[in-house]
């Protein structure tokens, strides 16, 4: 199990995670499943160009809007097993 300090979050959008100097963004995704109102929380590691823009508010609110529209893009940066701290 990871466990990541967040460091910021937008409430029904995402959280910034840091977990020994990686980065990481959990993105809530409503209505996951088809035909069901189950929404799911899933976590993806930031790439370098991402971490660059991690204080930019606006870049990680497209970040979480982008991945939320296609995840599988982001499939190979996904994470599981996620504790958050405080």
């Amino acid at each position: 199990m990871i466990e990541a300090k967040k460091i910021v979050s937008r409430q029904g959008d995402f959280i910034l995670l840091e977990s020994n100097g990686i980065y990481c963004i959990d993105v809530l995704i409503p209505n996951f499943y088809p035909n069901s109102h189950i929404d799911v929380s899933k976590t993806f590691i930031l790439n370098d160009i991402d971490e660059k823009n991690k204080n930019n508010m606006d870049y990680l609110i497209g970040l979480a809007e982008k991945i939320r529209k296609e995840w599988t893009k982001y499939a190979d940066r996904e994470v599981t097993n996620v504790k958050i701290i405080q």
